[in-house]
């Protein structure tokens, strides 16, 4: 598994002439493109194996963590694992999570995405 630093972008749409809406990011990486969901305060990381693309976000301020797959060329994840609380980041990766790189995380998130 290898750590990759591909260009992400923010994708928007004016819902009304008063307002933008964010949609989601589109990150590119070798001529193709890839949706997924991101926020204010999220760390991204992304790393390829073979034909697949796994894009971590961790956001530790609001406690939640996500894990999308791709696989090459489709541009939408094809599963998803998401945490949603500082609890079920502990109970899934242990409590002592923050001591982790990255890429362990993503290994052992893959574990939940079959």
């Amino acid at each position: 598994m290898t750590a990759i630093t591909p260009t992400i972008k923010l994708f928007t749409s004016h819902k009304d002439t008063t307002s933008i809406h964010i949609n989601n990011l589109i990150l590119e990486h070798n001529g193709n493109n890839y949706q997924f969901h991101g926020g204010t305060n999220d760390t991204i990381h992304v790393f390829t194996e073979s034909i697949a693309l796994y894009v971590l976000t961790i956001n530790r301020c609001n406690g939640t963590m996500g894990l999308n797959a791709f696989m090459s060329p489709e541009p939408d994840p094809i599963n998803s694992v998401h945490l949603y609380t500082p609890q079920d980041i502990k109970e899934t990766l242990g409590a002592k999570w923050e001591g982790l790189s990255p890429k362990a995380i993503t290994m052992k998130l893959i574990d939940y995405l079959m």
